[in-house]
This record gives C-alpha cells, sequence and structure tokens, in this order.
C-alpha cells in the first residue's frame, strides 16, 4: 500500500487530524500513516466516510449523465437547423 491509498484510508478514521506543516497525520503518532496493510488503531468515521463515498458516487454519475444527454442536443439542433434552412429556401 503507498502513501495514497494510506491517506485515503485515514481520511476516513476518527483519529486522524491535519498537520499545516504535514497534512494529514495520525494523532496518537503525530506522524504519516506507515502501516502497511492495516491500521490496528482505525476506527471508522462514519460521517466523513459518507462524504467519501457520496463524492465518489457522484463523480462517477455525473460523466455518464452528461454524456448520454449530449448527442441528443446535438442532434435536435441539427434538426432544427434543417428545419430552418428548408423554410428559409421554401420562401424564396
Amino acid at each position: 500500500m503507498d502513501l495514497t491509498q494510506r491517506l485515503a484510508f485515514c481520511k476516513k478514521c476518527e483519529k486522524r487530524t491535519f498537520d499545516p506543516n504535514t497534512g494529514i497525520v495520525c494523532s496518537l503518532s503525530q506522524r504519516k500513516p506507515d502501516f502497511i496493510s492495516n491500521c490496528s488503531d482505525f476506527i471508522i468515521d462514519p460521517k466523513e466516510a459518507s462524504k467519501i463515498a457520496a463524492k465518489s458516487y457522484a463523480a462517477q454519475s455525473v460523466p455518464q449523465e452528461e454524456s448520454s444527454s449530449n448527442p441528443i442536443w446535438g442532434i435536435i439542433g441539427v434538426i432544427l437547423i434543417v428545419i430552418k434552412l428548408l423554410f428559409y429556401f421554401g420562401r424564396n
């Protein structure tokens, strides 16, 4: 587990604290996380864990919604342009 993965783990722990010089640190050791695969002192912070889960869900769902609606608006735009051209050239 690299430091980024350990910090992601620590962000969900009640025992995390923030040091302005170092960033997220453990409140027990006052250091960056140095565990290998699991922290024996980990206690989940339900509030923070649900925030992170909601952000992750929102980040995954937004691009899918945007990508599925963009082609529809493009097609509608092309149809409206064709109709406008037909009316314009139909009058002359």
